[in-house]
């Protein structure tokens, strides 16, 4: 298969330096990377890191004596699949939406014919000022795809939606568009593996109305099923009550409930051959959910009788066939390595994934996170990372397990 090609343009922001990781990404990924940088970028990063890494010349004036092509907005415009550009000021989305073509980049846009992607990032005031929604809106009509910014702390300190997306849903998304198979995006390192996951919060009624639940948003879950996916894995899903869409190329079965997600993971189990624990299942539940809405008239307080729910790891691994591979997830507020040990010896996990939830950038509803991996014999720290790179350490602890359980002893168990 030939190289897909992208035309990575840079421009003048702080996040300028994540433009290097996205780059790293799109070759690991089997794509052939060329840079365009804007003056203002080269503040922020020399043009040298990139060429040290593409072997290519990086281009930032047309007119630029070292320059090998006098014409390279055109013909490097020409040569490319996609023009992705990260991240995108204010400024360069203002010239492509008004066809400015004062300098290469925006040059280049206009003479491109490929698919363009841009990915934001700025002040939240600079955001969400009507000239840049304006200059949007008029792009977006145009056809260029968009990989919207996030919300968190700014290089500015103020909080707000303007931070450049992780680098790897960036790159997810170029791919995406492009319609690169696993193969070549991903890799196929987990063919053959058929992994269920259980994601999200449950909830558990108290009448038609009210439920208790948690605050699990089923990010870390999916951001599982998609690396699992984008390596070659087959993916069910058991999810629960959750705010994101999930992946492409999974299937997924609801489980809103603790009985109704134990009910679908022991009816997909037999087919697995490694489980992840992924949902925040509630460990109790009201003993009589009432059948009309409770009012509160009279009624001061209210007592609720709760009952244990089922214990979704203890069961899967008890009912484990030869060559299953069980991971669970340990989400404290105290003594999490302590915790998570002990959760691992109680219910027999090859794999815990223990989180401590009060710390910052870590937890339920975040985009990162930060854990310790904890096995039998290993104990690895996690730093803090976008939850969609902490999927593959996991998967790839997952493989290291693996080579001491052959896969097939899970199929021949299963038949």
């Amino acid at each position: 298969m030939a190289k897909i090609r992208i035309g990575l343009g840079v421009t003048g922001g702080i996040a300028a330096y994540k433009a290097i990781e996205v780059m790293r990404l799109l070759q690991k990924s089997g794509c052939e990377v060329s840079v365009a940088m804007t003056r203002h970028a080269t503040e922020f990063i020399q043009p040298l890191t990139f060429r040290a890494l593409t072997d290519k010349h990086v281009i930032v004036d047309d007119y630029d004596p070292a320059n090998p092509d006098p014409i390279a907005h055109i013909n490097f415009s020409q040569e490319i699949d996609l023009l992705l550009i990260v991240p995108a000021t204010a400024n360069i989305i203002a010239k492509f939406a008004s066809g400015i073509a004062d300098d290469f980049l925006s040059s280049t846009y206009l003479a491109s014919t490929a698919p363009v992607m841009i990915a934001p990032a700025m002040n939240v005031t600079m955001w969400e000022q009507a000239a840049t929604q304006r200059n949007i809106e008029r792009l977006k009509a145009d056809g260029v795809h968009f990989v919207e910014p996030v919300a968190g702390e700014l290089a500015c300190k103020t909080v707000g939606t303007g931070k450049l997306e992780d680098v790897e849903n960036i790159v997810d998304q170029a791919l995406k568009l492009l319609a690169v198979p696993p193969a070549v995006a991903g890799g196929t390192d987990m063919s053959g593996e058929q992994i269920l996951i259980t994601v999200g919060g449950t909830r558990e009624a108290i009448d038609p109305v009210r439920f208790i639940s948690n605050h699990s948003s089923g990010k870390m879950g999916f951001a599982l099923a998609e690396a699992a996916v984008a390596r070659g894995a087959e993916v069910t899903v058991v999810a629960g009550a959750v705010s994101v869409e999930p992946p492409e190329g999974v299937k997924v079965v609801s489980g809103i409930s603790a009985q109704e997600m134990f009910d679908a993971v022991m009816t997909e189990l037999p087919d697995a051959t490694v489980f992840i624990g992924a949902a925040a299942v509630a460990d109790y539940a009201p003993a009589d959910a009432a059948d009309a809405k409770i009012k509160k008239e009279g009624r001061e307080t209210m007592t609720l009788e709760l009952k244990k729910t089922p214990d979704i790891l203890s069961e899967v691994s008890e009912r484990r066939t030869e060559g299953q591979l069980v991971v669970g997830f340990a989400a404290e507020t105290n003594d999490v390595v302590g915790y998570a040990r002990s959760k691992m010896e109680k219910k027999g996990l090859d794999l815990v994934i223990a989180n401590d939830i009060t710390a910052k950038g870590a937890g339920f509803n975040s985009d990162t996170n930060i854990a310790t991996m904890i096995t039998r014999s290993s104990e690895s720290e996690l730093p803090l990372m976008s939850k969609r790179k902490m999927a593959d350490k996991i998967l790839d602890e997952i493989l290291n397990l693996r080579k001491a359980v052959p896969a097939n002893a899970a199929r021949s168990g299963n038949s």
